[in-house]
C-alpha cells in the first residue's frame, strides 16, 4: 500500500510539472522593435499581453493549439503545431513575415510567463552590473546587488515576510534548468540575473523565491572579447 501511494504521488507530481510547461514567445517588427499584442489561445480562456519587447509566456500549450495574435486592427492565426516556443516576425498589414521555433525563448523558462501571475518580481540585475562589484564569485555578486537575498545554513534565502523568522531555500533555475550551485555558473558568462519573491508558476517549489539566470549565448560572448 505504501509503495502504491508512493507511486501515485510520484505520477501527480510529474503531471503537474507538465502542466506547468511554460512556452514563450516574442512578437516584433521587421526592424527588431517589440510589438505590444494580445495573445489568445483558440477554443480557450487563456490570454496574455506582449511586453514592450514582444515578449509573452503561457502555460500548458498542446501541440494542436492555434495562437490568435491581436495588434490594432489585425489579427494573425498561427497554429502552434508542436512548437515549444514561438519567435514572430509581423511585417506590415498584419503580413507575418516568419513564425518559428526558438531555441532561446525555450531556454528562457518561466521568464516570459505573464507577470500578473506571479506575486513580485525585482527589476533584474544585468550580468555588467554582476561583473561591476569586482567579485569573480556570481553567488557573493548576488548578494552584494541584492540585499534581501541571505545565505544561510548553506542555502540562499529571501528575507520576505514570510521568511523572516524562518530559513526557505529559493529555487534557481539558470537557462530554465535547475541548479543547486550557482558557484558553478561563471559569472562572465551571465547575461542577466531576476529574483522573483514569490511565484505560483512554479508550484511549492517557488513559494520561497526563485532566482532565474541567463547566460549569454556564444556569439554575444564571442562579439564581447572583440
Amino acid at each position: 500500500m505504501r509503495q502504491l501511494i508512493i507511486t501515485l504521488l510520484a505520477v501527480m507530481l510529474f503531471a503537474a510539472a507538465e502542466a506547468q510547461t511554460p512556452f514563450n514567445g516574442r512578437i516584433r517588427h521587421l526592424d527588431g522593435s517589440g510589438i505590444k499584442a494580445t495573445v489568445r489561445v483558440k477554443d480557450s480562456n487563456k490570454t496574455t499581453r506582449s511586453d514592450g519587447k514582444g515578449r509573452f509566456g503561457l502555460t500548458d500549450i498542446k501541440d494542436d493549439d492555434t495562437l490568435y495574435i491581436i495588434y490594432k486592427r489585425d489579427t494573425l492565426e498561427i497554429p502552434v503545431s508542436g512548437r515549444r516556443s514561438i519567435d514572430i516576425i509581423w511585417a506590415s498589414e498584419g503580413e507575418t513575415f516568419k513564425a518559428e521555433e526558438s531555441e532561446e525563448l525555450m531556454n528562457y523558462g518561466f521568464g516570459y510567463v505573464k507577470r500578473r501571475e506571479s506575486t513580485d518580481f525585482s527589476s533584474g540585475i544585468s550580468g555588467d552590473r554582476l561583473r561591476a562589484t569586482g567579485s569573480t564569485s556570481l553567488l557573493q555578486a548576488i548578494l552584494i546587488c541584492y540585499p534581501g537575498l541571505r545565505y544561510i545554513n548553506g542555502e540562499l534565502c529571501l528575507r520576505t515576510q514570510n521568511s523572516i523568522n524562518s530559513s526557505s531555500a529559493v529555487l534557481v533555475l539558470c537557462d530554465g534548468m535547475e541548479v543547486s550551485n550557482i558557484d558553478m555558473i561563471n559569472i562572465y558568462d551571465v547575461g542577466s540575473v531576476e529574483i522573483i519573491k514569490s511565484s505560483n508558476m512554479y508550484g511549492f517549489r517557488g513559494v520561497h523565491g526563485v532566482v532565474l539566470i541567463k547566460t549569454i549565448s556564444a556569439d554575444e560572448a564571442l562579439n564581447r572579447k572583440r
